[in-house]
C-alpha cells in the first residue's frame, strides 16, 4: 500500500506544480495630456482615447510564477492573453494580426506580480511592412492607436513606431489597482484541495485493498 500512496502523492504535487494561472490586471485611467489624431483619419483606422478609459486584461501561464523574478521573460510560459486598451477591438493572442512583442515579469516573495513589461501590437494592414498601421499597447503605461510602423523583423515584429495627424497617443496615470495577486490555476483535471483528493484517494486504495484481501480469504476458504 505505501508504494500506491508514494505514487499518488507525487502525482499530485506534480498536477499542482504544473498548474495553468491566470494573472489580471487593471491600470489607472489615461492622463492628460492625450494627444488624439488632428485630422479626418485619411489613413488607417482612428482612434480617440479619454481620460475615461484604462487598460484591463489578463494572461495565462502555463505554470505559477516564482517568487523574487527580476524582470523574467515569460512569453514561453505564456498560453493567451487578452488586453484592452479601453477602445475596441482588444487585443487577444488568437487574432491573427497580433504580435507579442515582450513579456517580462517582476514579483515579489510570494509570486505576486510587481512590475511587467507587456508590448502587444495589432497590425491594421494585412501587409505586415514597414509603413504599415497599427495599433499598440504597453500595458500599464501607454497606448498608439494607428501608428505608423518605422522597421520591421522578421516574422512580422514592428521594432518602431512613429506617428503622424491620423495617429492617436495616450499614457496612464500613476496608482491604479494594478496586477492582482495570483488568479485561479486550473490544472488538467480541476483539484480545489490536491491533500483533500489525497486523503480520498488514501481511503479508495484502502477500500480496495481490504476487498481483494476480503476475496482472497473466500478463496481460501470456500463455503
Amino acid at each position: 500500500m505505501k508504494k500506491y500512496l508514494v505514487l499518488l502523492a507525487a502525482g499530485l504535487l506534480q498536477a499542482g506544480a504544473s498548474a495553468a494561472t491566470t494573472y489580471h490586471f487593471t491600470s489607472a485611467p489615461y492622463t492628460t495630456p492625450i494627444f488624439n489624431h488632428t485630422d479626418n483619419c485619411a489613413s488607417g483606422t482612428c482612434a480617440d482615447f479619454t481620460t475615461a478609459m484604462a487598460h484591463s486584461g489578463s494572461f495565462t501561464l502555463n505554470t505559477k510564477l516564482g517568487p523574487n523574478l527580476v524582470h523574467a521573460d515569460v512569453s514561453s510560459d505564456m498560453t493567451s492573453y487578452s488586453f484592452s486598451d479601453g477602445t475596441t477591438p482588444v487585443f487577444v493572442s488568437n487574432g491573427i494580426q497580433e504580435r507579442l512583442m515582450s513579456a517580462y515579469v517582476s514579483t515579489d516573495a510570494v509570486g505576486n506580480i510587481t512590475a511587467s513589461d507587456i508590448v502587444v501590437m495589432r497590425w491594421q494592414t494585412a501587409n505586415h511592412l514597414a509603413g504599415g498601421r497599427l495599433d499598440s499597447i504597453t500595458v500599464g503605461a501607454v497606448s498608439y492607436a494607428n501608428g505608423i510602423c518605422n522597421a520591421v523583423s522578421s516574422p512580422g515584429r514592428c521594432t518602431q513606431v512613429v506617428g503622424d495627424a491620423s495617429t492617436s497617443q495616450a499614457a496612464i496615470g500613476p496608482g491604479g489597482p494594478g496586477w492582482t495577486p495570483v488568479g485561479a490555476a486550473i490544472a488538467s483535471v480541476p483539484v480545489d484541495n490536491p491533500f483533500a483528493l489525497l486523503l480520498t484517494g488514501i481511503g479508495v486504495i484502502g477500500l480496495t485493498l481490504r476487498c481483494r484481501q476480503k476475496l482472497a480469504a473466500v478463496r481460501l476458504h470456500p463455503g
